[in-house]
């Protein structure tokens, strides 16, 4: 594995002489390196070094975190060791995937909730103890200025981002560079209101860290880590190496997918109405075997987002895409959570085809355990029903729904929005689905929308 892992620097090296210097220096990145670590080219200068990651990590212990700009998961991985959970979010998705394994090498994905998405899309349905906000400093360069300024960063200036932060939470960790204008921090701190304390954490002195202000709140977990060797540079990578790391990965999905069609002859009969599936099916949607039985024919799930439109939506098991596409039509905004990253990226492509991806944030996650940190208009449910067999019961109860019962489902639902949509069999108990109404405190209007 090492042999193969140094085989593939070199390689690199071929074509990307700058990682040489970072990669003498890749146990300091990920102590577990020849364990299946895996990084792109910005990773090699992007990533937080282990020591300073666990130090962060160490003052958040038992917090929510939400990591904003993830990358391949250095942070990430610390804060999933100590803290209750942690939301990793990061636009690129082949990061997220990268990430993903790296936190699977530490042992530590059950332990996250991936996100696909915009950071600065996302923050209004957000929720957690800290935010940790380590953006791109624009590449190597950051070091030949004398005082580094907050709006060289990027994708927004530090002012942007540090407001959507407290929207948030009061209690943000800044990652900057050591040359950072101090007197621009404090601005920051002053700005807010209340005035906020501000408390820095120079790297030289990591080990023997600056004692918290004394009036410094139990609550208040902020700081600025200031680095001076490894470095941040821009998430601008070149398009083609994008493009060739996501050709790649689709060519995985594909190739999954036909090696399920090889096994099972099920999907015949759904092939048959692809187009009531998805009008576009030719312009190059993609759908594993579960996709064909499970998502809604695109004229129902029309007439569910026209609903609500204007509004934002979670979609909790957006599958391979077919409410999504529709909700991001015409909604505020969409959030699609589905607990295999497969189904994300078809309906990731599937968004693509249809010109919506980028009105959705793509979520990689159980709703479940999500669900707390989530915040919306309206809640879709479209859970698993147990496969085509459904048909075979006279009524259809809700402890047969996947992956938990409809009662819980509706509770965790309530706990963000009393505004819930259930898409559930024709041949549901009614009385069951009347009863979650009256369940609720105060008792729900109900309203039954059947297909024609």
């Amino acid at each position: 594995m090492k042999k193969e892992a140094e085989s593939l620097i070199e390689k690199e090296h071929g074509t990307n002489p700058k990682i040489s210097r970072y990669w003498i220096q890749r146990y300091d990145l990920f102590s577990k390196y020849d364990q299946g670590i895996e990084m792109d080219e910005e990773g090699w200068y992007s990533v937080t070094p282990e020591e300073i990651a666990i130090k962060q990590a160490e003052r958040c212990r038992g917090k929510v975190v939400i990591d904003c700009f993830s990358g391949v998961g250095g942070n990430t991985i610390q804060f999933a060791k100590v803290c209750s959970s942690v939301i990793a979010i990061d636009i690129d998705p082949m990061k997220i995937a990268l990430a993903m394994n790296n936190a699977k090498v530490y042992g530590v994905a059950n332990r996250i909730d991936f996100v696909t998405g915009d950071f600065m899309q996302l923050a209004p349905s957000l929720k957690g103890d800290v935010l940790f906000l380590s953006p791109p400093w624009g590449g190597p360069t950051y070091s030949k200025v004398e005082s580094y300024k907050l709006d060289m960063l990027l994708p927004r200036d530090g002012y942007s981002l540090f407001q959507t932060a407290l929207s948030i939470t009061p209690n943000i960790i800044m990652f900057l560079p050591k040359n950072i204008d101090l007197a621009q921090l404090e601005e920051l701190a002053c700005l807010s209101s209340p005035p906020l304390t501000l408390e820095l954490i120079p790297r030289i002195s990591i080990s023997r860290r600056i004692e918290s202000n004394p009036a410094l709140s139990s609550r208040t977990i902020r700081g600025v880590e200031r680095v001076d060797s490894l470095t941040h540079e821009s998430h601008n990578m070149t398009r083609s190496m994008k493009l060739k790391k996501r050709s790649r990965l689709k060519k995985e999905v594909k190739s999954t997918i036909e090696k399920d069609n090889g096994r099972r002859h099920k999907i015949t009969k759904y092939w048959i109405q692809r187009y009531d599936l998805f009008s576009r099916y030719d312009q190059g949607i993609e759908m594993d075997e579960e996709g064909w039985y499970s998502v809604t024919p695109e004229e129902i799930a029309i007439k569910q987002a026209q609903r609500y439109r204007g509004k934002v939506v979670i979609d909790c098991f957006s599958g391979v895409g077919g409410n999504t596409i529709q909700f991001a039509k015409v909604c505020s905004s969409v959030v699609a959570i589905d607990i295999d990253p497969v189904k994300v990226e078809l309906a990731m492509n599937n968004a693509m085809v249809y010109g919506v991806a980028n009105r959705v944030d793509f979520v990689i996650g159980d709703f479940i355990q999500l669900a707390p940190s989530l915040k919306g208009d309206v809640v879709f449910l479209s859970p698993p029903w147990g496969g085509p067999m459904y048909r075979d019961f006279e009524s259809y109860n809700l402890d047969m729904l996947q992956p938990r019962d409809g009662y819980s489902l509706f509770q965790i639902a309530q706990s963000i929005t009393p505004n819930i949509i259930m898409f559930l069999p024709r041949n549901v108990d009614l009385a069951q689905v009347e009863e979650l109404a009256w369940l609720s405190s105060p008792p729900l209007n109900l309203e039954f929308v059947t297909k024609k």
